[in-house]
């Protein structure tokens, strides 16, 4: 990549359209990255990459939001200032 710490992704590729059937999900992609170039991705962000034999659906999901952030205390917090600590 050209940056340092960051994936780059370029070069999308969607299906073809072979028949009347559109995959709404691909539709989604496609429409999002209208226009894009190239992406970079944060290195920790991302949890895997994989390279397929045969193609699949595409998804794009939100994770799960489980409402279980907390801070985390460092030397600089004390619990005067952070009273979850």
């Amino acid at each position: 990549s050209d940056m340092f710490g960051f994936i780059l992704i370029e070069d999308f590729v969607f299906g073809e359209q072979t028949s009347l059937v559109v995959d709404p999900s691909e539709e989604k992609l496609k429409l999002e990255f209208n226009g894009v170039k190239r992406v970079y991705l944060p290195s920790h962000a991302i949890h895997r990459i994989d390279e397929v034999e045969k193609q699949g659906v595409a998804k794009i999901r939100d994770g799960k939001n489980t409402n279980k952030v907390a801070l985390f205390p460092n030397a600089g917090t004390s619990k005067k200032d952070n009273p979850s600590c």
